[in-house]
């Protein structure tokens, strides 16, 4: 499920994944064979259900790529069932604390690591060996760092069990710590929680992952040390490559 992304990290390999906010399983599998090292279905902001979501899942899996879901929330009949269609990793959002850190990750392990209930009805086709047996060692959990009280609490979120990494969202955290410019890296207030996330991560063991909406940044955040990046969606490639074209064109056409 996750083989992927764990064999580029132990060779200390940046994986690049792309979010994917358009509710269509042909758009998810271009972007599968596009060659991005992951895909997240994005069920917080974009405008995925359920229901699309379980085609997507279907059509990226024609390929290699690592299927991610971020999570609308914390909320555990949504994780399982996530997991259950055959997520290979989950990203929640706006996690606070130890506890609600812990609430996430306990819900994406069986017993007796976590709560989660037995039942992947699709995931169970996805890995050759007993998907019970290998579950609690192959999905992905990541914590999403987006506000000032996660960076408070930031060590301790680090420490949970059952995390494999943290994952910025830095458009909510410049928000949260009331900077004007939004996601800008080289903030000095912005760049400080960086590396901070950067530190507890290599305390803990964990995977540091980023969300950027600038090309420019990602090679500046590979550099710095994030081993999971993921620069924009996919309703930005659609938007610029329309603009692109179009301005193309009408410079060709008099």
């Amino acid at each position: 499920m996750s083989q992927l992304l764990r064999q580029k990290w132990a060779l200390k390999q940046t994986a690049l994944n792309l979010f994917l906010t358009i509710p269509n399983s042909w758009t998810a599998e271009m972007m599968a064979h596009s060659g991005f090292d992951a895909l997240t279905l994005d069920m917080q902001h974009g405008l995925i259900s359920v229901d699309s979501a379980l085609h997507m899942l279907q059509a990226i899996t024609t390929t290699p790529t690592v299927p991610f879901v971020r999570l609308p929330w914390n909320e555990p009949s949504i994780i399982m069932k996530m997991l259950d269609a055959g997520a290979a990793g989950l990203i929640c959002p706006m996690i606070d604390t130890a506890e609600e850190a812990a609430q996430f990750a306990r819900a994406c392990r069986y017993p007796p690591e976590g709560i989660r209930s037995f039942g992947p009805i699709r995931a169970r086709l996805l890995e050759e060996d007993d998907y019970f047996q290998v579950a609690n060692r192959q999905v992905l959990a990541f914590a999403m760092i987006e506000t000032a009280s996660s960076l408070h609490m930031l060590e301790a979120i680090a420490a949970t069990p059952g995390l494999d990494g943290l994952f910025v969202g830095p458009f909510d955290l410049s928000v949260s710590l009331g900077l004007k410019r939004l996601a800008d890296i080289h903030d000095p207030i912005l760049n400080d929680a960086l590396k901070s996330v950067l530190a507890s991560c290599k305390r803990h063991r964990l995977v540091p992952a980023i969300y950027t909406g600038s090309m420019a940044h990602a090679a500046e955040l590979a550099a710095m040390g994030f081993q999971l990046i993921s620069p924009g969606d996919d309703t930005g490639i659609l938007a610029d490559g329309a603009r692109q074209k179009l301005a193309a064109l009408r410079k060709s056409i008099k």
